[in-house]
């Protein structure tokens, strides 16, 4: 879409165009949605969503992956901590 650097990939001029024909129909009726562009499904809660690359694609749940990392890792910080103080409190 705005050209920072100095040269431009023809995917990256055609990934341009059609955001701004995903714009342009937006702003013309609302719905980014039109001919030959991938479905950008509107906000539901089966978290459907539109990966923007040079290839667009319908992807599900952006942050699930992200989520469960971090649940996985509080879980063993937590537990490791409750260890901690376990073994402290059998040494006094």
């Amino acid at each position: 879409v705005f050209c920072l650097s100095g040269e431009v990939t023809e995917e990256e001029k055609n990934l341009s165009r059609t955001l701004m024909k995903y714009w342009a129909n937006f702003a013309r009726n609302g719905n980014p949605n039109g001919e030959g562009l991938v479905e950008w499904p509107s906000y539901n809660l089966n978290e459907e969503y539109l990966q923007i690359n040079l290839q667009q694609k319908k992807d599900r749940k952006f942050k699930e992956k992200k989520v469960e990392f971090w649940k996985k890792v509080v879980l063993e910080k937590t537990n490791n901590k409750s260890m901690e103080n376990k073994e402290v409190k059998l040494e006094l």
